[in-house]
């Protein structure tokens, strides 16, 4: 079994936010030249996630209002406390909600492409920006 890695960075634009990040996944995979086998997509950070769905707009709008009901960002969690005391942005809201989303994606690689669903993409969600967000894919073939 042969791996090859690459990553890329991208920018969030709010406390919520989520992006489709397919075609960079497909740059990376592309890059490495395989043509089958598995790639696993994943983020460094405990308050993002990543996951595979479909990349609506009005689905985006009620993901992100079920975000905020499910974990308002203001709730005052115990993990914030100190957030708080340090000035700095709290964020327990974040690690609840990417410990319910899928963290890593994995998917199949056949004859070079990813094998993804009619309308599925390979997204991932800032629960905790803005910011500069690192995500890596490894290619396993």
């Amino acid at each position: 079994m042969q791996i090859t890695e690459g990553s890329f960075e991208i920018e969030t634009g709010d406390v919520f936010d989520i992006q489709n990040v397919t075609p960079q996944v497909e740059a990376v995979v592309e890059d490495t030249g395989a043509e089958d086998g598995l790639v696993y997509v994943s983020t460094p950070h405990t308050s993002a996630a990543l996951s595979t769905n479909e990349y609506e707009t009005k689905l985006l709008y009620d993901m992100i209002d079920f975000f905020e009901e499910l974990a308002p960002p203001d709730a005052g969690y115990a993990h914030d406390v100190d957030h708080y005391e340090r000035d700095e942005q709290p964020n327990a809201h974040a690690h609840i909600l990417s410990a319910m989303i899928k963290r890593p994606v994995l998917l199949m690689l056949r004859d070079g492409e990813l094998d993804l669903g009619t309308w599925e993409e390979v997204m991932f969600y800032e629960l905790c920006g803005p910011r500069t967000r690192t995500v890596d894919v490894a290619v396993l073939r």
